[in-house]
């Protein structure tokens, strides 16, 4: 018998162990929420020093488009669908507030990719895909190494250096996942957890729009009899500098 032969008699179980969550939700309410949008972004936005086009971004600085009133059912049903997310996790929302703290519109085109990056100042990140041309950016969510990683190294890419270990990508030795992604679409998904753009395709003139955002879950009640988290903010306070 060969080796291959014996290898095809033992049967081999994989336990899948320690899933992180990314939720997925479609809007029924999209074209509704997309018309109020457009007609709100150039609110939410930077003139380029050019005159023509429009500067978006978390570096921007405008940061604060759930404080519009007029994206205010948008953001009721992200928050809804957070609740939803936690509910999954049968973590305990009702002790909480689940607080936006801070949005802003992501876009790219043909020339440009969001690079890979995490948010480090919240517990929970969001991306509503506004507008989805044919063929835009899908989002890639990546972690620093593959924890089946027998050894450093061990699944690489192939290089002009080395020939790599992998016979065949799958979930089991790759420490990158891509989403395709439609219009309409909310994605949920612990803040810590790193992710950026690929490309898909040609999408023309067109871009790829998002609103994305950051949440912080907040204790509701001044003494919850827990270490950690974030408390009421109503029990800080803040003393001279000097």
């Amino acid at each position: 018998m060969t080796s291959t032969e014996e290898e095809q008699n033992i049967e081999c179980a994989i336990a899948l162990l320690f899933p992180t969550a990314v939720a997925s939700f479609k809007c029924s309410e999209h074209t509704e929420f997309k018309n109020t949008f457009m007609e709100r972004m150039p609110e939410h936005c930077i003139v380029h020093e050019s005159g023509s086009g429009l500067i978006t971004g978390e570096s921007s600085g405008k940061v604060y488009l759930h404080t519009d009133e007029a994206l205010a059912p948008l953001f009721s049903f992200v928050t809804r669908c957070i609740a939803s997310y936690l509910g999954q996790l049968s973590y305990d929302k009702s002790r909480v507030n689940i607080n936006i703290v801070k949005t802003w519109i992501s876009a790219t085109d043909n020339k440009t990719v969001t690079p890979v990056h995490a948010h480090g100042t919240s517990h929970l990140s969001f991306v509503y895909y506004m507008n989805m041309p044919k063929e835009a950016d899908a989002i890639a969510f990546q972690i620093q190494s593959s924890p089946n990683e027998p050894y450093y190294g061990a699944f690489s890419d192939s290089t002009h250096r080395q020939r790599s270990m992998v016979i065949q990508r799958n979930t089991l030795n790759s420490n990158q996942a891509v989403m395709p992604v439609e219009e309409g679409q909310l994605l949920v998904f612990p803040s810590h957890l790193h992710h950026g753009t690929v490309k898909m395709g040609d999408m023309g003139a067109d871009q790829r729009i998002a609103v994305a955002g950051d949440v912080l879950l907040v204790f509701n009640e001044p003494a919850p009899n827990y270490a950690t988290g974030v408390f009421d903010p109503r029990t800080w306070r803040s003393f001279e500098k000097s």
